[in-house]
């Protein structure tokens, strides 16, 4: 038997859909899988049964493609069943990529760099623009942005922060700096366990433009000059104007000395 159909409480129709009929969802963006949870979930599977039926569409050929449920289809094979509870959706394929990405992104084990990468393959699948894709999605077209900056990391970069419990905080902040900065700076977070306001001030001291040192003034023996040409033209302004100024110098091993000397102006 490859097919039976039942109803749940809510009338939704569920089918007994034989395990080798499902394909998987092209649009499925997870890479990573825990294998003990697997595991758990198969034994959990083989004990109790699956409780929330899978989702999936009818092909032409008499096939079926997973919408949702794709961990729940793995752990399943792992546990020899050989039919799975399926919710039947005659949908178009626009409608099961859409329906795969927000079923992927509503799931909180679903980590931040494989939910960008279910966004961006809804774009490249279905030729959407973010805007497009984020109506579809009903986020706005930064969050799609923000969420699709992050896959300029390297996959290594993705493993480490990822296994270093870095969150989705951490890796915008630290998409803003050049490629050539961002391990550097990965390494530093994690070494010293920033968190984020503290990568934050961090990376905003990396991009702050460095600000060049005074340099000082050398004065030499001409500068002087120029200083004692002053004094020398001050008193010569007061003498002309009748102030009986005056000055005089003598200087040592170490210093030149001015004397001014200005008579009071009797009231």
């Amino acid at each position: 038997m490859f097919a039976t159909a039942f109803r749940t409480k809510n009338e939704t129709a569920v089918s007994q859909i034989a395990v080798n009929l499902i394909d998987p969802c092209p649009y499925q963006p997870r890479k990573l899988l825990n294998r003990q949870a697997l595991e758990d979930l198969s034994e959990n599977i083989k004990e109790n049964g699956i409780l929330q039926p899978l989702t999936a569409t009818r092909l032409p050929n008499g096939r079926y493609q997973l919408i949702a449920g794709h961990r729940r289809l793995l752990a399943a094979s792992k546990a020899g069943l050989d039919t799975v509870p399926v919710i039947v959706l005659d949908k178009s394929e626009e409608e099961v990529a859409v329906l795969a990405v927000i079923e992927n992104l509503q799931r909180e084990d679903l980590n931040y760099f494989e939910q960008a990468m279910a966004i961006q393959s809804l774009m490249t699948n279905l030729n959407l623009t973010q805007a497009a894709v984020g109506q579809r999605l009903s986020i706005s077209q930064p969050a799609v942005a923000n969420k699709l900056k992050l896959l300029q990391f390297s996959k290594e970069q993705q493993m480490k922060m990822l296994a270093f419990n870095l969150t989705e905080r951490h890796a915008r902040a630290i998409s803003r700096l050049p490629g050539e900065k961002q391990d550097k700076a990965i390494d530093y977070i994690i070494r010293n366990s920033l968190n984020v306001s503290a990568t934050d001030r961090y990376i905003n001291s990396l991009l702050a433009p460095k600000q060049k040192h005074k340099q000082k003034t050398i004065v030499n023996i001409k500068d002087i000059r120029l200083f004692t040409n002053t004094i020398t033209k001050a008193v010569k302004i007061m003498q002309s104007a009748g102030v009986k100024a005056d000055y005089n110098s003598h200087e040592d091993e170490n210093c030149i000395h001015y004397q001014i000397t200005v008579p009071k102006i009797k009231a």
